[in-house]
C-alpha cells in the first residue's frame, strides 16, 4: 500500500468517526419537549440564590394507599399538586422506583405559579403479591429539584388451583 492510499484510508476513516459521532449526539429533542436546560436553577453550588424566588411544588398528598388489590389488575393513582412558587414550575421526569410502578401523565409545559396540575401513577401488581411500598421521583425546578411521593398497598394473589 502505497502513501498515498494510506492518507485516503485514514481520511475516510476519520469521515466515518466524526459521522458516527453525529449520530449519537442526543442533543436535538422533540419541539416543545421539556428538557433540563429549561430548567433556570440558580442555586448551581457557585452561586449564593433565594430558594424563595423558584417555583414550588406542593402536593395535596405525598403517599396514596391504595388498599388490597387482586393480583394482575392495573392500579391508576392521581396526585394534584399546586405550583406555590414564584417561577413557572417546569417537571422534566416522574420516574418509578421499578418497572411496575410508572409516571404516565404530568403537564409537559411549565406551570404558572398559583395554577394547579396533577401527575398520574400506574401500578402493575401482576407478579407482586404482597405489600407494596413504591416511590415516585418528581424532578422539578424546585428546591430541593426532587419530591419523593409514595404509593402502597397489599396485592393480594389468586388462590392456587384455580
Amino acid at each position: 500500500m502505497g502513501m498515498k492510499n494510506s492518507i485516503t484510508v485514514c481520511l475516510i476513516f476519520l469521515a466515518v468517526a466524526f459521522q458516527a459521532c453525529r449520530i449519537t449526539d442526543h442533543s436535538e429533542d422533540e419541539p416543545g419537549t421539556i428538557s433540563t436546560r429549561d430548567m433556570e436553577i440558580p442555586a448551581s453550588g457557585y452561586k449564593k440564590s433565594d430558594p424563595s424566588q423558584l417555583a414550588g411544588l406542593r402536593f395535596d398528598t405525598t403517599g396514596m394507599d391504595m388498599g388490597k388489590v387482586a393480583e394482575g389488575v392495573q392500579v391508576e393513582k392521581i396526585y394534584s399538586f399546586v405550583n406555590s412558587g414564584k417561577r413557572d414550575l417546569i417537571i422534566t421526569d416522574v420516574r418509578g422506583s421499578c418497572g411496575c410502578t410508572v409516571g404516565k401523565d404530568w403537564p409537559r409545559k411549565p406551570v404558572p405559579p398559583g395554577a394547579r396540575g396533577t401527575i398520574t401513577v400506574g401500578f402493575d401488581s401482576q407478579g407482586r403479591p404482597g405489600t407494596q411500598h413504591k416511590t415516585i421521583t418528581v424532578v422539578a425546578n424546585t428546591d430541593p429539584p426532587t419530591t419523593v411521593l409514595t404509593l402502597k398497598g397489599e396485592v393480594v394473589a389468586a388462590p392456587e388451583g384455580l
